[in-house]
């Protein structure tokens, strides 16, 4: 009887033991029922109600013996690990924003947070993952130049994270942590030679653009200091040509008034003598009117010197010729 009940219940029932670290699906009619968490679960088996364990498409990340790594497709898996997983994708070929074509690694730490959905979501989680990091490698690497590419890890590396866990949410996948292992510049040589290049002609213009521009403010100054020179020429000339010609009118006009005062002085001194020689008569002060008069027609010559066709004389010219006229009578 016990045998019997044992047959039964084995007919009945199946265990199957799940090992820490993962799940496995179980399905009934091709649907999915539950999961079934660590340690030993039994699956009902009656006919009709049978229950199986879900077997599903899971590639493995592996490496070769020559360090290469390929993504191997796996058929009828069971487990689905729930434990933390680093997958080492193969290198990808991307370019930076400044056309640079480099070789990216990248290491991806990820969890199965949702069973059911990581196996009926998606075909494949792991290639679909690795579909996933390729594209977002490409887009990451497309917002930086090169040398912001290779000093700025951490930053990339949290964008990587954040974008692919929201990609990958739908599929019950939390990725934890993204990290670029490492960056190959394949194209560094020429990149770097031509960056060189272009500092160099760089530096080259700058130094040129510098020479001219002090070359043409030397050519300005030296223009404005032969201006400013000449001007000084032709004021310090018509200044010493002013003060020449002031000098020589004082020189004329103290000439001029150095002999007219001589000339009186002698004047003077004559009518002395002429008064000591007549002793006060008549004669003498006829005489010196005379020489007055003398000297007043001199006066009047000067003043009608020119074109002018008359000669002006004092009015007491007549009356020295009567005076003459009388003295010669007596």
């Amino acid at each position: 009887m016990l045998k019997l009940i044992e047959l039964f219940t084995l007919g009945l029932f199946q265990f199957c033991i799940v090992r820490q670290g993962e799940v496995r699906i179980i399905e009934r009619r091709g649907k999915f029922l539950r999961v079934a968490t660590p340690g030993v679960s039994m699956l009902l088996t009656l006919w009709g109600y049978g229950e199986i364990i879900g077997r599903f498409q899971i590639s493995e990340v592996r490496r070769d013996a020559d360090g290469a790594i390929r993504l191997v497709p796996r058929l009828g898996v069971e487990a689905i690990p729930t434990r933390m997983q680093v997958d080492d994708y193969p290198k990808e070929s991307v370019i930076t924003r400044d056309n640079a074509t480099v070789f990216i690694d990248a290491v991806v730490y990820y969890r199965i947070v949702d069973a059911e959905r990581a196996v009926y979501q998606v075909q494949d989680y792991v290639g679909a993952l690795q579909k996933l990091v390729q594209s977002a490698l490409r887009d990451e690497a497309g917002k930086y130049e090169l040398d912001e590419l290779l000093t700025s890890r951490d930053k990339i590396n949290t964008s990587l994270r954040v974008s692919l866990d929201e990609a990958t949410d739908p599929w019950g996948i939390k990725v934890d942590r993204v990290e670029l292992k490492d960056i190959d510049l394949a194209e560094f040589g020429r990149i770097l030679a031509e960056q060189r290049a272009a500092e160099t002609k760089r530096r080259t213009e700058i130094t040129e653009a510098e020479g001219q521009k002090r070359a043409a403010i030397l050519r300005a100054e030296g223009s404005r200091e032969s201006a400013i020179l000449a001007a000084e020429g032709q004021k310090q000339a018509a200044i010493l040509a002013a003060q020449a010609a002031k000098e020589a009118e004082i020189l004329a006009a103290e000439a001029r008034a150095t002999a007219t005062l001589k000339l009186r002085e002698a004047e003077a001194e004559g009518f002395r003598s002429l008064q000591a020689v007549f002793d006060g008569s008549e004669r003498a002060a006829s005489l010196l009117r005379i020489m007055e008069l003398q000297q007043a027609v001199a006066v009047s010559e000067r003043m009608s010197q020119g074109n002018a066709t008359k000669i002006y004389l004092p009015a007491e010219i007549s009356t020295l010729f009567g005076m003459i006229g009388n003295k010669l009578a007596d």
